[in-house]
C-alpha cells in the first residue's frame, strides 16, 4: 500500500530555500496573500539536499548569496514591488 505523501513541499525560509536552488533544486513561489512560499517536489533530490544543508555543508558564500538573490526577486516581482539589491 502506497503512503500518502505530499508531492509538494512548502517552504518559508529564504535560506533553506536558496540552499536547494543554489544545488540545481529550483522551486515554484507561491503568493498566499502577503506572503511568498517555495514549493518542492517531494523527491529524493530535496531530501538528500535537506540533509546536505541540516550537516551544515560548507558552500561558496558568494554563491549562495546570489542564490538568495534571485529568490528574492522572484519574490518582489510576484509581489509587483520593486526590485532591491
Amino acid at each position: 500500500m502506497k503512503k500518502n505523501t505530499p508531492s509538494k513541499i512548502q517552504l518559508l525560509d529564504l535560506n533553506f530555500a536558496a540552499f536547494q536552488h543554489l544545488h540545481g533544486n529550483i522551486p515554484e513561489l507561491e503568493l498566499n496573500g502577503t506572503r511568498v512560499s517555495f514549493l518542492f517536489n517531494a523527491d529524493d533530490t530535496f531530501y538528500k539536499l535537506s540533509a546536505s544543508y541540516n550537516s551544515n555543508e560548507s558552500v561558496n558564500v558568494l554563491d549562495f548569496v546570489n542564490a538568495q538573490r534571485q529568490l528574492r526577486a522572484m519574490m518582489m516581482s510576484m509581489k509587483g514591488q520593486p526590485r532591491r539589491l
